[in-house]
């Protein structure tokens, strides 16, 4: 974090008109912004450091043009206060972080969307040429956008978390270690890395726990921390159908595979997690509309019998049946003969 924050009404660079921060992170600040021509967007600011090539790899970043990837625009320096800061604006995102929505009360398919938003992202930065490695993907590193009748899921900072200032980090690093593949501890990171984060993610996001048990005291040093959640990787993977009615045994193979300790044992890309969770949910789709439409056949048969009780409504319960049978096949073998009945006025 810079020392002094930047006020509202500030200008920078004769372009951005500073609106008001909206968070501090291990990297630097976050501002909204207004171009003087472009309209509103994030800020990034932090601290330039001797022999830190943020600003220089900011031509990869701005290759990642994807409906899932937070935007970056431009990528420049400035002076205030005395301090050499440099900055990234990009894409503003205003729905907040995924954070935000994992203990809300959401509908199983928005969940797997966002799962599904993230992974093609993901995948994405690892198709390129280098790869693009994340290395800090957690909940609140996935900003969501919402719209009328639904939600999408968009990755910010890419690449940015071999950048981060060591001590603003040991500050901020707790949540960040709940989401670290068990290599990335000693300093190793690779596309399976980013993969099991993911994975981390996305079973919290289905199940509303996180599958590693941690008890973390409030005094407990950053080292400490980091050691304690590192321990807790040895920790067995739960399955997600103990956690969830609406999952089944397919779900429990993937989180095994994808949150394998070993990283040969995983995924090698995020492409590669993509294609079997989009299997997976796609089946999940599959039985969820058939069980809303035996439920809304059952609902037909309940108010077609409810009706055939008065002589005045007979006609309009004939009617019901008929539809729920000509739709569904289980309820035309069941209720043909019912049907026929009310058809000739008979009603039992």
């Amino acid at each position: 974090m810079i020392g002094e924050p930047l006020t509202a009404g500030l200008i920078v660079r004769d372009t951005y008109t500073i609106v008001r921060h909206l968070g501090s992170g291990a990297f630097g600040d976050v501002y909204l912004a207004r171009h003087r021509y472009m309209g509103v967007q994030a800020l990034k600011v932090f601290i330039r450091q001797e022999g830190c090539d943020a600003l220089e790899e900011a031509y990869l970043l701005a290759k990642l043009g994807h409906p899932n990837v937070v935007r970056m625009f431009e990528a420049n320096e400035f002076e205030f206060d005395g301090q050499r800061l440099g900055y990234f604006s990009m894409e503003y995102v205003g729905g907040g972080t995924l954070q935000e929505y994992l203990n809300l009360n959401m509908p199983l398919s928005e969940r797997l969307q966002l799962g599904r938003d993230l992974l093609t992202g993901l995948s994405f930065a690892h198709e390129q040429t280098p790869p693009v490695i994340h290395r800090d993907i957690s909940p609140t590193n996935i900003l969501v956008e919402r719209f009328p009748g639904g939600c999408t899921a968009k990755i910010s900072d890419f690449g940015l978390a071999k950048h981060v200032d060591k001590h603003s980090l040991l500050a901020s690093a707790a949540g960040k270690y709940l989401y670290m593949a068990p290599e990335s501890f000693l300093g190793i990171h690779s596309t399976a890395a980013d993969v099991y984060s993911a994975g981390l993610v996305i079973f919290q996001l289905l199940t509303g726990v996180h599958p590693f048990r941690v008890t973390l005291a409030a005094s407990a040093t950053p080292r400490e921390v980091a050691d304690m959640v590192r321990k807790s990787r040895t920790q067995t993977v739960p399955n997600v159908t103990e956690l969830s009615d609406s999952l089944d045994s397919a779900w429990n193979n993937l989180f095994h595979r994808a949150l394998a300790t070993d990283y040969q044992e995983r995924p090698a890309t995020a492409g590669e997690l993509l294609k079997a969770y989009c299997s997976i949910a796609m089946l999940c789709d599959q039985a969820r509309g058939q069980h809303d439409h035996q439920e809304n056949i059952d609902d037909l048969i309940v108010q077609a019998k409810a009706l055939a009780q008065q002589t005045a409504t007979l006609p309009e319960a004939i009617n019901i049946l008929e539809n729920a049978c000509s739709t569904d096949r289980q309820a035309a073998a069941q209720y043909a003969e019912l049907l026929s009945l009310w058809k000739r006025g008979i009603v039992l």
